[in-house]
């Protein structure tokens, strides 16, 4: 029995609703058919490279149809999906590339000369295939559109519910975590056999057989695609993209680079979408700057379903999205790579409810009672990763076991209430989560005091409208103050060195940081110091 993602996708296509589109990038179609036609050509191509079995293939590419074409490659072929986040600059590259253990890389065109300077220092990557450039821009690189075409007369499907899907993230120095999913905790952790579209049938229970699903996948309407906004690099988006296509619900993608609230609305308009999924206020501001604008047009009715994940949504932002689609269903979750969902929210702000599984656990890992006022831990139950990939120490931090049952610690702190909802208070990492992309201050402090000026440097997040939170660092040197600081310049050096997201929006110098006896950061000092210091400089 075997319960895989690209497996799902493959009987898809073979079966009697195989031409039904599958991607959609822009004006871009491919079907499930023909999906399938390419990611055994692509497949066919990794099988001849005799990789380990399980090898990693990373994915280094903005949103594409090709993005989903490799993904299910991948897993056809038993080997592992990992994301490779295309704003990461050389180190940052070879970093996760080498630490990830990436045999297979598949990069945009665009990327290119990056994936050429970094080529000789990755220890383990064989192959290199291009994307969006014919012929290809390196010539050690195949072209993705001649490997659709690659013989697979022999082509074998090897999937198995036990093949890994690794979610890459930044680790509390900055180094990547790889949690590995395995696909049928991932399918099961999903409900993509009794959740989202498939709510519609009613089921009792969950089929016996991968090929039951597909049988009931056969029984739905038609539907109209579902539109991640974010990039597919990004979990939130490549779950939510597997979870559909698993269903039989096209994928629609947006061209671009930057994100382009009028295009957005218009392919919603178009293909008559009726569900999207975006993270928080990052997008869902410009996106009500744009509804304000097209009032009169209608641009959601057809949208039936909105899903917020990986950075908050005001509550003001959910009002106004609601006044534009009343019949609207908006679900604002916490949840990361390793838990995936294990909160909703509620009509008041900071409060959560919990998923059915998650629970709230003290210091001592005693349960948190309603109404106690204790806090405590949020912990996320069911299905859950195997692990970080060769991060043991890491995975036992993560991955407990308490009175018999395996837990996801979150990390987030809460109070729960005598009604059992969730009073979110925060992380105890270090963590800046900035539009979606998570931030760790340690990696950029790393950076900060390499610049010949600086002798110490603390980084905080401070609240922002629009992205939840923003990069703020307070820098000392001995000759350092307000009036001779070079702002433009320390930006510019950090950003040779690390993705444009880390590079502290504000800065500001201290005679000192104020560090404890034993080194430690103050970082509440800290905190009130660049808020204080921000609200003066015109920062809200």
């Amino acid at each position: 029995m075997v319960w895989n993602i690209s497996e799902a996708i493959y009987q898809i296509a073979i079966s009697d609703i195989g031409q039904r589109p599958a991607l959609i990038y822009g004006d871009q179609r491919i079907s499930y058919k023909e999906l399938v036609r390419r990611a055994s050509g692509f497949g066919s191509w990794l099988q001849s490279l005799e990789l380990p079995a399980g090898a990693h293939v990373g994915h280094y590419m903005r949103n594409s149809n090709a993005y989903m074409e490799t993904f299910t490659a991948a897993g056809l072929v038993g080997m592992t999906h990992v994301n490779v986040n295309y704003r990461y600059l050389d180190k940052e590259l070879i970093d996760l590339c080498n630490g990830l253990d990436i045999r297979v890389l598949v990069y945009d065109a665009e990327f290119a000369d990056c994936v050429a300077a970094i080529k000789d220092q990755l220890d383990v990557t064989v192959g290199f295939v291009e994307t969006g450039a014919a012929p290809a821009v390196n010539s050690f690189a195949r072209t993705l559109t001649d490997l659709y075409d690659w013989d697979a007369s022999h082509f074998q499907r090897s999937t198995s519910s036990d093949d890994l899907i690794i979610l890459a993230t930044g680790g509390t120095t900055g180094l990547p975590k790889g949690t590995q999913w395995r696909h049928e905790d991932l399918w099961r952790k999903q409900k993509i056999s009794r959740g989202s579209a498939m709510l519609a049938l009613r089921l009792e229970e969950h089929p016996a057989t991968i090929e039951e699903h597909i049988g009931n996948v056969l029984k739905l309407p038609v539907p109209t695609p579902f539109m991640p906004l974010s990039p597919l690099m990004h979990g939130a988006a490549s779950l939510m993209a597997i979870l559909m296509l698993a269903q039989g619900t096209p994928v629609l993608t947006v061209p671009g680079i930057k994100f382009n609230a009028d295009l957005v609305l218009d392919l919603i308009m178009q293909y008559q979408v009726a569900g999207v999924a975006l993270v928080g206020d990052a997008f869902a501001i410009p996106l009500l700057e744009a509804l304000d604008r097209r009032y009169g047009e209608r641009p959601l009715a057809s949208l039936t379903m909105m899903i917020s994940t990986g950075a908050s949504l005001s509550e003001a932002n959910r009002r106004s999205l609601l006044r534009h689609q009343p019949n609207l269903v908006l679900f604002d979750t916490l949840g990361s790579s390793e838990a995936a969902a294990f909160a909703v929210s509620t009509p008041e702000a900071g409060v959560f409810k919990p998923m059915a599984s998650t629970r709230v656990f003290d210091d001592e890992l005693n349960i948190v009672e309603p109404g106690s006022g204790v806090i405590g831990i949020a912990y996320s139950g069911g299905y859950s990763p195997v692990g970080y990939y060769k991060q043991p120490k890491k995975s036992a931090d993560t991955f407990l076991e308490i009175a018999g049952v395996r837990y996801v610690k979150t990390g987030d702190r809460c109070i729960v209430r005598e009604d059992g909802m969730l009073i979110l208070l925060g992380r105890d990492s270090t963590v800046i989560n900035t539009g979606g992309e998570k931030v760790y201050t340690v990696e950029i402090e790393r950076v900060l005091i390499d610049h010949p000026d600086i002798t110490d440097a603390l980084v905080v997040g401070l609240a922002d409208e629009r992205f939840g939170n923003i990069v703020i660092a307070v820098v000392e040197g001995p000759h350092l103050t307000e009036e001779n600081l070079d702002i433009a310049g320390i930006q510019h050096y950090v950003s040779k060195r690390l993705a444009d997201y880390k590079v502290p929006r504000k800065i500001f110098a201290i005679k000192s940081l104020q560090r404890g006896p034993n080194g430690k950061p103050d970082y509440p000092f800290i905190q009130a110091y660049a808020a204080a210091q921000a609200s003066g400089d015109g920062l809200h």
